[in-house]
């Protein structure tokens, strides 16, 4: 493959005529970008029900940054504020060949079945700006603690103290979302990837790797509005499909269609694509 893509121009190129004709209907389309992902990748399968408050912290510090940095703040959380013991074992997190975390591999549910969770009465009762300090390894550390402990302070009123669970339990899991997603800083995205990883919830996450090839692919057209994207999709995806595409696209996004410099001779999606090669 040569250092550096060829860029097409936009007019005149055949390649795009030719994806769209092939596949017409976005929703066909959709429907065979997964069975390529899935050909490709594999199968992505829920892992089974997680700590759905550990889930959301996990995903608020992840905003705006990698995992492996949400990762690092999360522990560092738990290490000066330690919870219950649960048996958890962190060398269990996936790991390159050089024995560090696998920046590609890692997932925020990795973490959630891995790493010990912090003392949540403790962090709730935390001034804001020590929260922040322990939390910066993972970025934007006063809009993440302002955003956690309102979590914690909502679920104390809900439901008596500090278990998501309990509070989607008693709430319902649409009350429960339209309630978190109304606190600041937590948003549509945040509490979609909270459902899928804890509860198996039959949706589509929409981040940035997913708004970026869902676009780029021709599926939908949302521009910036990552939100609008997620609305879009969700009825577009068969039944019992979507926790597969959001994975699958999320290591696709981070190994082949990036943001800058994409590998588009390298991808298997490429017939099906209306931009391909327009990327430098």
């Amino acid at each position: 493959m040569p250092a550096r893509l060829s860029k097409l121009k936009r007019t005149g190129n055949p390649h795009r005529e030719e994806a769209t004709r092939a596949v017409k209907d976005p929703r066909k389309r959709l429907v065979r970008v997964i069975d390529l992902l899935e050909a490709n990748l594999g199968l992505a399968v829920w892992d089974g029900p997680k700590d759905s408050l550990e889930v959301l912290v996990l995903t608020i510090l992840s905003q705006n940054t990698t995992d492996p940095n949400a990762l690092r703040g999360y522990q560092n959380l738990a290490a000066h504020l330690p919870g219950r013991h649960t048996g958890k074992d962190a060398s269990k997190l996936p790991r390159d060949a050089a024995g560090n975390i696998d920046k590609v591999a890692l997932r925020l549910s990795n973490a959630a079945v891995a790493v010990e969770p912090p003392d949540w009465s403790a962090v709730a009762n935390l001034p804001q700006e020590k929260l922040a300090d322990y939390i910066r390894a993972a970025g934007l550390p006063d809009s993440k603690s302002g955003a956690i402990l309102a979590l914690l302070h909502w679920l104390k009123e809900a439901v008596g103290n500090y278990s998501l669970d309990a509070a989607i339990r008693k709430l319902g899991v649409d009350a429960s979302m339209d309630a978190l997603i109304r606190l600041k800083g937590i948003g549509v995205k945040t509490v979609s990837v909270t459902l899928i990883e804890a509860l198996g919830a039959d949706l589509c996450p929409v981040d940035t790797h997913v708004h970026r090839i869902i676009n780029r692919l021709g599926v939908i057209d949302t521009g910036g509005n990552r939100d609008k994207t997620f609305a879009l999709l969700k009825p577009m995806i068969p039944p019992g499909r979507a926790y597969s595409l959001h994975h699958n696209l999320l290591t696709f996004g981070r190994t082949v269609c990036t943001a800058k410099k994409p590998k588009c001779d390298e991808c298997f999606l490429r017939k099906l694509c209306p931009t391909a090669g327009q990327w430098s």
